[in-house]
């Protein structure tokens, strides 16, 4: 049954779309089990009925015909219940519903499982028999784990039919669901910036000039023959006549007759190189893929390594990669510092990142640039995007392809709000976040980027509450050297003289991977990330406290915060080495007045929680990391679209967890500060403030909006809201609280334009 279960998938994987996959699987749950009728249901919430969309042994024309309410029938039942039925006769069971359409009255026997994905009922997986007999385990067994595997390929192949075109007396606009990640709204055309040598990434494009195309794939193909004639050269001496073979075998798929061949008919079609690689290879893979011999399926993998190898000889050719000529929506797999450095970024309306969350570093790029952009679309094929026009909605996480004027109407005029509260809050860019009975709340910035230094001095930042170090080692493809560091800090401090500035050692891993110093984990958020990794190499750690250190002379307004601590050990270790570094530079130049910065950790592991009181023995300030801390607090992975829906800043854990540390912290006179995605929330914004952090940091574009807010309220207000929202236990709940008390004085258009 698993080698049975296996070449389903694969099958309907390989389908061109939702209906022919289905139609896969009724038919081969009727070869499987031996049966005459299988059919699957899919569940139309809009309506709240269930469609029969596929069958094998009823009428066909009842297809698509046939609808169910979700009270009704067995059918009905088993969505409702979320649990498989097994009926020896069908007709003897009280909801039975007999639908003369679909010709089921002599079938006795049915057995069938729910289709259910990410907690929601999609449809109803069915097989039926004329003999009267109970299904046996082994065959519920399959029924239900099919149904189990089916869920998310049927989803995915849902998302590729929106992304597909439709054709038809009728306009039809597809939505697509990610997760907000950069608050605003976007509309224009989109251009997908695929992965160098990702062959599934490459958009359809018309050829400019077939001739042209020709040429680049012949030489494409030539130096990839020539690269598999060296690595055979390479490896005479160490394999034998048999194994060398291979590179024969290799060679000959890339000759005039073989691959290169297919490539070019794609080409005749009027496809450009890159797209008619893809698509010929793609014809190959699904006919070695669907191949019982484990041999032949294997092959696939082998075509797809050489095509790689013809595509990045494609891709060195610069006509290869698109270029942004006017304003359009970027669309990548995801969105890099690196992919940032390349484009102009005023030519950006939006930006879609499929992999990533709210809290990646897409999305905090994103919302230092002021983009709006949405992310979590995993698995929809980027290729489809290209040259659509689309709706971006930074606030909802929605992306529409192909919107009507009618539509577009709508979006525009949010857009137009939009515009009218970025006016409205100019007007707080000279003024102090100071609540209605006169208490101050600094409000800091999180920079990284030089865009980041122009905004948050426009919209009068009271400082850098967190200077992301990696943004720099990130742009580069080798570490920098303490000199460029240098440089780089002290423009940051110049930006800000007279202001304090809070300098985040070197935070990779996780989502921050450097190119050129890669760290493959299978759980990378829990591994080798942060002040793990630069205390493991101190080498890396002296060199940029150095830079930090020296870049500060002449300014007495640096701080240094250290990631990612988990005990007061990793403590003792960074302070031991930050005091070396002060002697080195001291050494170095002592003729100079040096002064030892201000250190203070980011608290963003739980365990960190409770060594407060001994943590703030050792250094000067608290900065909690909110982002990290909900992610471990929760036990999720907020760049896993699967569970990333569970992430929530208002979650009762997290908040309670927040007043927790505010508590720790109260006996001791260490200051407490709030970096991440929390402070610049203008709901959440209304906790902290009732808690009493002493300073937010936040993305420059949020400033303004959080100086309007505090100013709405009082301290005594705010402390209110907070002590309802902790005897509050469900975030949806806390969400309400928060979003209502923001109503109530007219600034929930701060939250979304429109309200």
């Amino acid at each position: 049954m698993l080698e049975r279960l296996r070449q389903i998938t694969q099958e309907v994987n390989l389908a061109s779309d939702t209906q022919q996959a289905l139609q896969i699987v009724v038919r081969k749950v009727c070869e499987t089990l031996g049966i005459e009728v299988s059919s699957i249901y899919l569940a139309d919430y809009q309506t709240q009925q269930l469609v029969l969309m596929a069958t094998e042994g009823l009428n066909p024309k009842a297809a698509g015909v046939l609808q169910l309410n979700f009270n009704q029938g067995i059918v009905g039942l088993i969505a409702q219940r979320e649990e498989p039925i097994n009926l020896e006769d069908a007709s003897s069971h009280p909801n039975f519903h007999y639908f003369p359409e679909a010709g089921e009255e002599p079938f006795q026997a049915l057995l069938g499982a729910p289709i259910i994905h990410q907690r929601k009922v999609m449809g109803v997986l069915v097989a039926q028999q004329k003999q009267r007999r109970k299904f046996s385990e082994t065959e519920e067994n399959f029924l239900v784990t099919l149904a189990a595997q089916l869920a998310g390929i049927i989803a995915e192949s849902k998302k590729r039919d929106k992304l597909s075109d439709h054709s038809g007396q009728y306009h039809v606009i597809r939505k697509l669901d990610g997760f907000p990640a950069a608050a605003g709204i976007a509309i224009g055309e989109a251009v997908v910036f695929y992965p160098r040598a990702d062959l599934s990434s490459i958009p359809d494009k018309q050829a400019k000039s077939q001739s042209a195309e020709l040429k680049r794939i012949k030489k494409a193909f030539r130096l990839a023959r020539k690269e598999i004639a060296a690595m055979k050269a390479r490896m005479e001496s160490a394999l034998g006549e048999e194994e060398l073979s291979l590179f024969d075998a290799y060679a000959r798929i890339l000759d005039e007759n073989g691959l290169q061949r297919d490539v070019i008919e794609q080409l005749d079609l009027g496809h450009w190189a890159p797209g008619a690689l893809r698509r010929a290879v793609e014809q190959h893979t699904r006919i070695f893929e669907t191949m019982d011999d484990p041999y032949f399926r294997e092959r696939a993998s082998d075509l797809i390594d050489l095509a790689r190898r013809v595509l990045v000889y494609l891709e060195d050719d610069q006509t290869a990669r698109p270029k942004l000529i006017r304003q359009a929506i970027l669309v990548a797999e995801e969105i890099t510092a690196g992919l940032l450095a390349e484009l102009p970024t005023e030519k950006i309306k939006g930006m879609v990142s499929m992999n990533g969350s709210p809290t990646s570093h897409a999305a905090i790029l994103a919302k230092a640039l002021g983009i709006p952009a949405v992310c979590g679309l995993d698995n929809v094929p980027i290729n489809r995007f290209e040259g659509q026009e689309i709706i971006l909605d930074g606030y909802k996480g929605l992306i529409y392809l192909s919107p009507n004027e009618s539509l577009k109407k709508q979006y525009q005029q949010l857009i137009k709000e939009d515009d009218l509260i970025s006016q409205d809050l100019e007007q707080y860019t000279n003024q102090k976040a100071i609540t209605k009975d006169g208490v101050h709340l600094p409000l800091m910035v999180n920079a990284g980027l030089i865009a980041d230094f122009e905004k948050s001095l426009d919209v009068g930042a009271d400082g850098v509450g967190l200077y992301r170090t990696e943004i720099p080692f990130l742009m580069r493809e080798q570490f920098p050297s303490e000199e460029e560091q240098i440089r780089i800090y002290r423009a940051a401090l110049q930006a800000y003289q007279g202001k304090s500035v809070t300098f985040r050692t070197l935070d990779i891993g996780g989502d921050k991977q450097l190119s050129y110093f890669p760290i493959e984990e299978a759980n990378p958020f829990l591994g080798w990330r942060g002040i793990r990794v630069t205390l493991d190499h101190p080498e890396i750690f002296l060199v940029q406290v150095r830079a930090i250190l020296k870049a500060s002379q002449g300014f007495d307004n640096i701080r240094i915060s250290l990631p990612m601590i988990s005990s007061v050990e990793e403590v003792d270790e960074s302070l031991c080495l930050i005091d070396q570094a002060f002697y080195e530079v001291q050494q170095e130049q002592p003729q100079l007045t040096w002064r030892k910065p201000e250190v203070g950790i980011i608290l963003e592991v739980p365990s960190a929680m409770y060594q407060i009181p001994a943590i703030v023995k050792r250094v000067n300030f608290i900065s909690v990391g909110s982002n990290d801390l909900s992610q471990y607090l929760l036990a999720v992975d907020r760049n896993n679209t699967r569970v990333s829906s569970l992430y929530s800043n208002y979650h009762p854990s997290v908040i309670r967890a927040l007043a927790f540390i505010r508590q720790q912290v109260d006996a001791n006179t260490t200051g407490l500060y709030l970096c991440g995605e929390m402070a610049g929330d203008p709901m959440a914004v209304l906790v902290l403030l009732g808690m009493q952090y002493d300073a937010l940091s936040m993305n420059a574009r949020s400033i303004p909006k959080i100086k309007k807010i505090v100013q709405n309220f009082s301290l005594d207000e705010a402390k209110a809201i907070t002590e309802q929202v902790l005897q509050t236990d469900k975030a949806k709940d806390i969400h309400d609280i928060l979003f209502q008390n923001l109503l109530s004085k007219d600034l929930a258009g701060l939250v979304r334009a429109g309200h």
